[in-house]
């Protein structure tokens, strides 16, 4: 059996020469389309019932086709392939090895992944570690944790491996999330649901309070955790039995609580306090003018 005449059937058959000689079954189907002389018709109804057809998907017999018909081109279509994941995994501040990048860009290309696809196989190697982060997992993560910061919530690492993997295979985006940090503000501080509809977060609504805790605690307003256990009190509040439903503190009823707190006795604007107080006294009692 002539080769030329094989190579010939074969491109007849729409397929290199090649593609079938580099697997058994598919030699084997060849030779018996050339002893039978079968239409293309024929021939592709045959192929349809081999094993091999079988096993595969259509993108993995494309790229089979294309690795036994040109493997120069499939060789540079993996070059390009591993360069574009290379520059991704850059981005994201993950670092893959030679190896891995080159499977990866294999499968890419053997199993057509679709985009979504990609992106899926690409946060799968995000691994969230706080402080560990680099690239646009790092960015993604400081946005995370300043909404988190804006909307008086805790989000474990957990969640944020999640809503970062989330991110990056675009499942949902930042919007998404502040959505869903607007409701557990809503849960947590029942008082405000009114200000959170209207599109504040906590940290705005919390302004006074934050303010006022600041000045009294001697801290910088920027850095108040609303979380702090006395603020997070204050802005809970407590329930109305008139309306039965949540009223946070009023700012006044907040200055109390803070004086009341030991954090506020090491401040010099409560020994200045405590001082006033007691030259006052001193005064009721007449012993000092």
């Amino acid at each position: 059996m002539a080769a030329d005449s094989m190579q010939t059937l074969a491109v007849e058959y729409g397929y290199a020469y090649a593609f079938f000689n580099s697997d058994p079954e598919l030699r084997s189907l060849l030779q018996q389309a050339w002893a039978g002389k079968w239409s293309p018709q024929k021939f592709q109804a045959k192929f349809m019932t081999t094993n091999w057809y079988r096993t595969r998907e259509a993108s993995m017999r494309q790229w089979q086709d294309l690795k036994a018909r040109d493997p120069a081109e499939a060789q540079n279509k993996i070059a390009e392939s591993k360069a574009w994941l290379s520059d991704q995994f850059t981005q994201l501040g993950i670092n893959l090895d030679d190896a891995s990048l080159t499977s990866l860009a294999t499968d890419r290309l053997s199993q057509s992944w679709s985009d979504a696809q990609t992106q899926d196989i690409i946060a799968s190697y995000i691994h969230y570690q706080s402080g560990h982060t680099g690239g646009t997992v790092a960015a993604i993560d400081a946005r995370i944790n300043n909404l988190a910061f804006n909307y008086g919530v805790d989000v474990s690492d957990s969640q944020k491996q999640d809503w970062i993997s989330g991110i990056v295979s675009q499942k949902y985006n930042e919007d998404n999330l502040e959505d869903y940090l607007r409701d557990m503000a809503k849960s947590k501080y029942g008082g405000m649901t009114a200000y959170l509809d209207a599109g504040m977060n906590v940290r705005q609504i919390a302004a006074p309070y934050v303010q006022e805790f600041a000045r009294l605690m001697e801290v910088n307003p920027d850095t108040v955790d609303l979380n702090d256990p006395l603020l997070a009190r204050a802005l809970q509040g407590q329930m109305d039995p008139s309306t039965g439903k949540p009223v946070m503190m009023t700012v006044q009823q907040t200055q109390r609580a803070i004086k009341q707190d030991q954090r506020w006795l090491y401040t010099s604007n409560a020994k200045r306090d405590m001082t006033d107080l007691g030259i006052g006294i001193l005064k009721d009692m007449g012993i000092v003018s």
